[in-house]
C-alpha cells in the first residue's frame, strides 16, 4: 500500500475528529495530580465546633397561614367550576381548549396541560357544587366537584389573599 499525502490527510482529519469527540463526551482525562505530602506539623485545632449546638428556642414562632374564610371558599368553587368546566371540553380542537383553559390556570399548571390532548378527557361536565376539602388556607386548597365522570378534585392557589385562585391541578378525585 502506497501512502499518498491525500490518504495521510484523511487519517489526521479522522484521528483529530475522534480526539474532539473524545475531548466533548469528557472521554479524555486530566492528567493524574500527585498525592498531596504529608507535613510534620502538626494541624491546627479549630475553636468552632463540627457539629454546632443548635440555637435555643427563643420562643419565636411561624405564625400559620389562615384557613379560607366563606367569602374565599366560595371564589374558590366558583374558580374551580369555571376551570373544570373549561377543561372539560374534548370535542374542542388542541389550540381552542387550550387557549379556553390557559385563563383559569396557574403558570405551573399551564406548563401541566401543554401537551394534553383534549379528546382523551373523560368528563363532559360538572353536575353539581364543589366541596372544599379540609385543610384549606387562603393561598391553597382544593375543591371537589361531581362530573359525569366521577369526583374530580381541582387544586387552586394564590399569591396572597387578594389575588384570584388559579387551578394547578385538574384531576380525578380517585386517582
Amino acid at each position: 500500500m502506497t501512502v499518498t499525502p491525500r490518504s495521510t490527510q484523511r487519517a489526521l482529519g479522522a484521528t483529530l475528529s475522534l480526539v474532539a469527540a473524545l475531548a466533548v463526551t469528557g472521554c479524555v482525562s486530566d492528567p493524574p495530580q500527585p498525592e498531596p505530602t504529608q507535613s510534620a506539623a502538626p494541624t491546627p485545632t479549630s475553636t468552632n465546633p463540627i457539629n454546632p449546638t443548635p440555637p435555643s428556642d427563643t420562643g419565636a414562632t411561624v405564625a400559620p397561614v389562615p384557613e379560607a374564610e366563606s367569602d374565599s371558599q366560595a371564589a374558590a368553587i366558583d374558580a374551580a367550576t369555571a376551570a373544570l368546566t373549561a377543561y372539560a371540553q374534548p370535542e374542542l380542537p388542541y389550540q381552542e381548549w387550550i387557549n379556553g383553559l390557559y385563563p383559569y390556570l396557574t403558570q405551573t399548571g399551564a406548563a401541566a396541560y401543554e401537551d394534553t390532548d383534549p379528546a382523551r378527557i373523560p368528563v363532559r361536565k360538572v353536575t353539581g357544587p364543589g366541596v372544599i376539602l379540609p385543610a384549606s388556607t387562603e393561598v391553597a386548597l382544593i375543591v371537589q366537584l361531581p362530573t359525569d365522570a366521577g369526583d374530580y378534585n381541582v387544586s387552586l392557589s394564590r399569591p396572597n389573599a387578594d389575588a384570584a385562585w388559579l387551578a394547578d391541578r385538574i384531576r380525578p378525585a380517585d386517582g
